[in-house]
């Protein structure tokens, strides 16, 4: 399928992570970032433009603000706000030594800083939940911002660390759930010692529920990963996922949550103990990865991993698509049609990378296009994921890509695809 619009090769534009929408309500402006260069990391100094394309009009980019609070993976957070989506945006900056986020109306370039800086937003535009971010600057390089390097957050646990809930209206935030609270469910040996960090949090459509995951490193270098849902003041912590493996997760709707993941098997039982993942796991992970390399298969029969439905505070889990679905992306369900999601793929042995839909009902996929990735960049926090985006209507879908020897981004007309009936 080719793309109906695609950003000019005037820069490098891009939108980031793919958990929030670039386009605004009626589909007329699509939010991009732009920046000078796509081959380094970026340092403190280096600014991100943030603007928009009238994009069924033209390619022409309209710059609205600059941020030095960025990263490749997920930009500066931006994206519309709730709940009317078409007026007024909200991204991360740094200023004065700290890390916030900032309301802009794009019509009257009217600003509200919040003393936070932002990791999702509810969708009536009222709340948000925000990490430490500058406890991220030491140990989540791709996911971090540059420019706070405080020496008090470089350590392995930090007894302060958790989630805030921002009160947009009042700019108000406190902490609802600390990382010393979520140590003592279950405990694990392979948590002494290891970096504890809170990240990847996501609302439920409704905003009453959220979804994170609590990550640490463990003793063969790999890190073991624990999803939670709680409520939204933090009340009713729940641990869906205790296998370990946890990747790219999506709300289907307020009780079911998609994600490609591992379930409980021999292997993942064995990671929570820490001397067995030294002695025993650690030096067979060589043979494991010259498996994995040869046979995708070897890797899901071994791991459990598979794109799983969760029912939310339950154990009742259903496996999706196993015949068809056989890599980790970044999933997301049609606004208009909950039978389907997007995904996409990571490179593959000739470099390239699939974006999909997939129909839940129906258990069918479609590929919508396949875009030459870049070696030079991948297996790195430089990677350009397609990290594929909704629009509010579910008739579009847009993506980040470099196949084109710059950062991109492509939109795919879709709605053909999801109204259509694959019986």
């Amino acid at each position: 399928m080719n793309p109906i619009f695609k950003t000019p090769s005037t820069g490098h534009y891009f939108f980031g992570y793919y958990d929030k929408s670039p386009f605004d309500f009626a589909n007329q402006k699509l939010l991009s970032q732009k920046v000078g260069f796509m081959d380094r990391m970026p340092d403190k100094e280096d600014i991100l433009e943030v603007g928009y394309f009238d994009w069924q009009n033209g390619n022409k980019f309209i710059k609205l603000i600059e941020t030095k609070a960025w990263n490749w993976q997920q930009g500066c957070m931006l994206q519309w706000i709730g709940p009317d989506f078409k007026s007024r945006i909200i991204y991360n900056d740094r200023i004065d030594g700290r890390f916030v986020s900032i309301i802009m109306d794009i019509e009257t370039r009217e600003k509200t800083v919040l003393p936070m800086a932002v990791y999702t937003v509810r969708s009536d535009g009222k709340y948000a939940l925000c990490i430490d971010n500058e406890r991220h600057y030491w140990f989540r390089g791709g996911y971090s911002y540059q420019g706070i390097a405080n020496p008090d957050k470089k350590k392995v646990l930090d007894k302060k660390d958790g989630i805030w809930l921002l009160d947009i209206e009042r700019k108000e935030a406190g902490q609802i759930i600390n990382i010393m609270d979520l140590m003592k469910i279950k405990p694990l040996s392979n948590m002494k010692g290891a970096t504890q960090y809170l990240e990847h949090l996501m609302f439920s459509p409704s905003g009453k529920r959220f979804c994170f995951l609590h990550r640490w490193q463990i003793a063969d270098g790999g890190i073991y990963a624990r999803f939670y849902t709680a409520n939204m003041d933090g009340s009713e912590v729940y641990l869906l996922n205790d296998s370990g493996r946890m990747s790219h997760f999506c709300w289907r709707n307020e009780n079911e949550l998609l994600a490609w993941c591992g379930l409980p098997t021999t292997i993942n039982r064995l990671r929570k103990y820490k001397n067995l993942v030294k002695y025993f796991i650690k030096p067979l992970l060589p043979l494991y990865h010259r498996l994995v390399q040869e046979n995708l298969g070897i890797s899901k029969a071994i791991t459990g991993d598979n794109y799983v439905l969760f029912k939310d505070k339950s154990d009742l889990t259903t496996k999706i698509g196993a015949e068809t679905l056989c890599e980790d992306g970044h999933p997301t369900f049609c606004p208009s049609n909950k039978d389907w999601f997007v995904s996409d793929t990571y490179q593959d042995d000739r470099e390239y990378r699939r974006l999909f839909l997939f129909n839940m009902r129906e258990g069918k996929r479609v590929d919508v296009a396949q875009l030459k990735s870049n070696p030079n960049l991948d297996n790195s926090p430089l990677r350009c994921d397609l990290h594929p985006k909704w629009s509010y209507s579910g008739k579009y879908i847009c993506i980040d890509t470099v196949h084109e020897g710059h950062r991109q981004m492509y939109v795919f007309g879709v709605e053909k695809i999801v109204t259509s009936n694959l019986a």
